[in-house]
């Protein structure tokens, strides 16, 4: 699910609007918001919700992750996790299948293995940090070679996290919520 509490920004890139458009729903009264201190506009996430059905638009209902990873059983068990814990769960096995449907599926985190065979995990981050659509994405990089090198590469592409495998469930499961909710 999305956080409680939306900016303009989040609500434009959920609805495919420019911002303008979200501030125009808020200013005629159709969507419901309020300002903080600052002066800037939030949108609780009910009564987006409320908006969006009243105006036939789609809802939200599960979070959308991406596995990309080149070892099948990684995949297939990280899948049934995911699954299990309510996520819609997107596959790629390599860096091009991932460009592919990143635009197309838009997940809210990418959990993304580094060392991959044709287009490797650091292409997949440089495209996601370049693309405005996906400006929204978190990426957690999950590698079997964490070396210092690797690691300040990913860094420096702004991944929000780094973890090393293997990895057990409960300890990704807790990591991606807490990105999540950043």
């Amino acid at each position: 699910m999305m956080s409680e509490v939306l900016t303009t920004h989040q609500v434009a890139q959920y609805c495919h609007v420019t911002m303008t458009t979200v501030v125009n729903w808020i200013e005629d009264g159709s969507l419901p918001a309020y300002k903080t201190k600052g002066g800037h506009r939030r949108i609780k996430k009910n009564d987006l919700i409320s908006f969006l059905k009243k105006h036939n638009m789609p809802v939200p209902s599960k979070r959308r992750i991406m596995i990309v990873d080149d070892d099948e059983s990684i995949r297939d068990g990280f899948e049934k996790l995911f699954r299990a814990k309510g996520f819609e769960v997107d596959i790629a096995k390599n860096g091009f299948e991932a460009g592919v449907l990143i635009v197309m599926k838009q997940p809210e985190i990418v959990i993304l293995d580094l060392i991959m065979p044709e287009l490797d995990g650091f292409f997949v981050c440089e495209y996601i940090r370049k693309h405005s659509l996906l400006s929204h994405t978190k990426i957690i990089v999950l590698t079997g070679f964490p070396s210092k090198t690797n690691l300040k590469r990913a860094k420096d592409l702004k991944v929000n996290l780094c973890l090393s495998k293997p990895i057990d469930n409960e300890t990704l499961i807790t990591e991606t919520e807490r990105i999540l909710n950043e």
